[in-house]
């Protein structure tokens, strides 16, 4: 009991209480009104010089909590200032012909990108067609053929003589598919390797000097044979570049003449398309040069470079349409919700290729930046801070004004093999940024990266509370007596604002903060309103004001009142009484719609000898989310840090929220599932009276938790309608006390002695709570004091070790 004392609220600490002189009037209309919005002038004003401004780093950095409405505010705002002015350019990507890793941009009109990508297309498929026709048609196949006679007539002299060589020397020389092959002749009869190996040394001997001797007259053969091979090529290479000249010459000049008033690197770009189709016209006629490979050149079996990668015109000269505007209207205002390195300042893909995986200019892909290039970028700061690299890559771009795109390879260790990395041409930039964050961020980013404040100058704070003082309480009412007036409401009494002030704070979600957000309290205005006509009222009074907030709470409350039914008849076990074993109730929070409940839910723990460690039902099962598992594997690193540190943990145990089917998610529960854990392998059972919220840390340390108003009404409910003790209660996180502003009947039952509130900062102070056990600290020997939570659990720990290690040995001695 002693312990439980400790860590109990007074009932002062679960609400608030306004001074009456910070409500100075009878009724609002004694107020002059108020216009404007409250808390939020600066940061307009902010956000509108920002955007005002072309100067390079006045950027816009927009602080404030989430769900104040930055977002959706800035995206309006941002959208019809992008409505006046221009449409941006299109971005192309083509194949640089000078340098071949490093893919050029151009920089077109908006619309005319698919335009030209359209006319390459058609380019392309015309020489397809129109060059191997050329070369296998008419003159040009006389002339192909009469240069292949002749270098056939010279190679068959040269196999000849090679060939009489290695007869005087009494080797035969044999010619294959691919090459010419000198074999060694005994007894009239050809050796393989296999008979050389059967020969007398003396007699191998021979042989093979004859071999090395003919080597040395074949190199003349050999030079001679590549000369020719060399002057055949050239021959067939001039024939067929002035036969299709004349056509691709007046193909791409109708195309640079459509594209002249695009600019020079434009026209560069269309006339190195020209003299490159006209060098390369072979990649034109594949099936031709394959033709030419297998037999039409007598020098075939010649050995021939097998690494040199096929070349596609479909791709080569293929233009990539970067970025297409051809349907925008205005400026662009991209809003990046996953601001990756890639999403930012774009990527490659990759197809496989014989050389590993391989890109070209054809495979990039636009980032955020280039998207929003000549508009707006909207980014939330703390996803782009929580994306390694991408917070350096946006600095880097907005610094030099130019968009760099990285394959990324450079940041990973284990990155795969790239057959064509590629370096592409910066892009220029010239956009306005806007950061939605924190102020912790704003602030980190101000103190640690002395290029935040040169890129972003421009800070707007569009915070979702207000410091709870005199002045802007005053300026709340006199705002509120004016919507009063404006739509034909009862003016407000004092005793009505001051539970409309309950409300705004508590909406806060912290006891000297009050909510800017006018949304909330205008509903409960306008709800309130109706209640006090409807009794006759000549103003809006408290009781008026705790109607509306009832009444939308009841309109909200179907599925509480259902889940609160299943839970009085049995249907949902949830124990209230006693003391158990590896049990006790968490507390669930449901979001109807703006209404959130909490309701409890019965967690269990079972441990055992095995080498399972920590199996969460919930999880194997998928009806858990991301962050419930992250809890979940906190406490198994909490575990580990205190247990394991000589021994493993080496135990199994299952863990689950009984008769849930739905998804679990956040993280608010994982301190209840250590609790239980600990109470199972220690063997110390649980008050059933209390229910447990709050998140936990690997060092142990109880964190806030989101709703704790909420779950701390939701478990009153439940046990006031069982019929209250004075042994029921909450133990919530020591961190959420100052979020508390309670219902008027929970104070009074805490105030009566019938329910209890309990804030404790660490594991071991709630574990002392929940089993009325001393947790136990550590002595200097590194034992544990005896007969605490903790020395029962270590020495269980030790049990499941051992045993664990005796079943393994038995196995062994069996397999033996």
């Amino acid at each position: 009991m002693k312990m439980k004392n400790i860590h109990r609220l007074n009932p002062t600490q679960l609400t608030i209480t306004i001074p009456s002189k910070w409500i100075d009037f009878r009724t609002t209309d004694e107020l002059k009104p108020h216009n404007g919005i409250i808390g939020q002038d600066r940061a307009m004003q902010a956000v509108e010089t920002g955007l005002k401004i072309p100067t390079r780093g006045y950027n816009i950095f927009v602080v404030g909590e989430a769900g104040s409405g930055k977002t959706s505010n800035l995206k309006k705002i941002l959208k019809e200032k992008a409505n006046t002015e221009k449409v941006s350019n299109d971005v192309c990507y083509v194949y640089n012909f000078d340098a071949p890793d490093i893919p050029l941009p151009l920089i077109l009109p908006a619309g005319t990108g698919k335009m030209l990508a359209k006319d390459m297309d058609s380019l392309v498929k015309n020489l397809k067609k129109m060059i191997p026709r050329i070369l296998m048609e008419g003159a040009s196949g006389l002339i192909r053929a009469g240069i292949v006679a002749y270098t056939k007539s010279k190679a068959d002299e040269l196999t000849a003589k090679a060939s009489n060589v290695a007869n005087e020397l009494g080797l035969v020389l044999q010619e294959t598919e691919n090459a010419l092959q000198v074999l060694p002749v005994y007894k009239g009869k050809p050796l393989t390797e296999e008979d050389m190996a059967q020969l007398s040394d003396r007699t191998r001997s021979r042989i093979e000097k004859k071999m090395i001797h003919f080597q040395e007259r074949a190199e003349s053969f050999a030079y001679a044979r590549r000369q020719l091979e060399m002057d055949h090529d050239e021959k067939i290479r001039e024939a067929e570049i002035r036969a299709i000249t004349p056509v691709v010459e007046e193909s791409t000049a109708q195309l640079i003449s459509s594209y002249e008033y695009m600019g020079e690197k434009v026209i560069e770009y269309l006339t190195k398309v020209q003299n490159h189709v006209i060098e390369n016209y072979h990649l034109f006629n594949a099936e031709m040069r394959d033709n030419d490979n297998q037999s039409e050149n007598p020098l075939a079996i010649l050995e021939r470079d097998s690494t040199s990668p096929a070349e596609d015109p479909d791709i080569l000269y293929k233009v990539n349409v970067f970025v297409d505007r051809s349907d925008e209207k205005g400026a662009p205002v991209v809003n990046e919700r996953m601001p990756t390195s890639s999403a930012l300042c774009g990527t490659f893909e990759y197809k496989e290729s014989s050389g590993g995986l391989a890109t070209d200019h054809t495979l990039l892909k636009p980032g955020a930046l280039h998207m929003a290039n000549g508009g707006y970028l909207l980014i939330q700061a703390q996803e782009l801070l929580s994306h390694e690299h991408s917070w350096n890559h946006l600095k880097r771009a907005l610094r030099h004004k130019e968009i760099r795109i990285d394959d990324g390879s450079s940041h990973s260790a284990g990155s795969p093999k790239l057959a064509g990395a590629l370096k592409p041409e910066t892009v220029p930039l010239d956009l306005k940024v806007v950061l939605v964050g924190s102020y912790d961020i704003y602030y980190l980013l101000t103190m640690e990266d002395d290029n935040f404040g040169r890129l972003f100058k421009i800070m707007a704070d569009f915070e979702p509370t207000m410091k709870l003082n005199q002045e802007n309480i005053h300026k709340l009412a006199r705002f509120a007596g004016q919507i009063c007036k404006e739509e034909g409401y009862l003016p407000i009494h004092k005793t009505g604002f001051a539970r409309i002030l309950e409300f705004a704070i508590r909406a806060a979600r912290n006891k000297k903060r009050l909510i800017t957000r006018q949304a909330a309290i205008l509903d409960i205005l306008a709800e309130s309103n109706v209640f006090a006509k409807s009794a006759g009222a000549k103003a809006i009074r408290k009781q008026d004001v705790e109607e509306a907030i009832f009444q939308k709470e009841y309109r909200h409350g179907t599925v509480r009142d259902a889940m609160l039914r299943e839970i009085d008849n049995g249907t949902v076990i949830i124990n209230t009484d006693g003391y158990r074993v590896g049990q006790v109730n968490g507390i669930a929070i449901y979001d109807m719609g703006g209404f959130g409940f909490g309701t409890p839910v019965r967690i269990t723990a079972k441990t055992y000898v095995g080498r399972r460690g920590v199996v969460n039902i919930d999880r194997e099962v998928n009806l858990s989310g991301a962050i419930h598992d992250k809890g979940a594997m906190i406490m198994i690193g909490y575990m580990g840090g205190r247990y394991a540190q000589s021994d493993p943990l080496g135990f199994s145990a299952s863990i689950t929220f009984e008769q849930s089917y739905d998804e679990i998610d956040g993280d608010s529960a994982s301190a209840t599932e250590l609790f239980i854990l600990l109470s199972s392998l220690s063997n110390c059972p649980i008050n059933q009276g209390i229910s447990v919220t709050g998140s936990v840390n690997q060092l142990g340390e109880i964190q806030p938790i989101g709703g704790v108003n909420e779950k701390i009404e939701g478990i009153f409910n439940v046990c006031k309608r069982k019929g209250l003790t004075g042994n029921e209660g909450v133990m919530i996180p020591a961190t959420n006390v100052q979020n508390l502003l309670l219902k008027s009947e929970v104070i009074e039952a805490v105030k009566n002695g019938m329910f209890n509130i309990y804030a404790i900062s660490t594991i071991d102070e709630g574990i002392e709570v929940l089993t009325g056990i001393k947790a136990g600290i550590k002595k200097p020997n590194g034992e544990w004091e005896k007969n605490t939570i903790n020395y029962l659990v270590q020495k269980k720990l030790t049990e499941f070790v051992i045993a664990s290690r005796n079943d393994i040995q038995s196995a062994i001695n069996c397999n033996m």
